[in-house]
């Protein structure tokens, strides 16, 4: 079940949203196969530091987040944040299950390859929830600044 922070957050922006139930997925890739998807449609969340501030940078679940490119983005420093670290400031998300929305204060960064798809997969708030976004109305809604080239295939690399 979504958490009700959550649901709240969609009934209010997204009132067209899908949820979706599944089979318990901690990756972005287990979440597409769960739900019978390619992983170019599914947003994977990766929180990272700015200058010392928490961000979401959202790539494809085929993907990882090109921190050099994130840099150049956005003139700061980029690192990737344990998840220990950062899980307490998405309560009450499962670990690891939190969805890229502006409800947690982080600014959002998304790769533009993913705004060719017209309606994306992302977890919602649990590892057995999804949540299906119309891609433009979620870029709105929810402040989402996108970034050419954000995300590089695994092996790929990019400075």
């Amino acid at each position: 079940m979504i958490p009700s922070l959550i649901e709240a957050h969609l009934r209010e922006h997204h009132p067209e949203f899908e949820h979706h139930a599944h089979a318990r997925a901690f990756t972005a890739q287990e979440l597409a196969a769960a739900e019978h998807v390619t992983g170019y449609r599914v947003a994977k969340p990766v929180v990272v530091r700015l200058d010392g501030k928490l961000a979401i940078a959202v790539v494809a679940a085929t993907d990882r987040v090109s921190l050099g490119t994130l840099e150049e983005a956005t003139a700061s420093s980029a690192e990737l944040v344990p998840e220990v670290e950062f899980w307490p400031s998405f309560r009450p998300c499962d670990p690891g299950a939190e969805p890229p929305l502006a409800l947690f204060g982080l600014p959002i960064f998304v790769d533009e390859k993913l705004l060719e798809e017209e309606r994306l997969v992302m977890p919602g708030g649990t590892h057995e929830d999804a949540v299906v976004l119309e891609t433009g109305e979620w870029l709105r809604c929810e402040q989402v600044q996108p970034v050419a080239n954000l995300g590089v295939r695994a092996g790929e690399t990019r400075h």
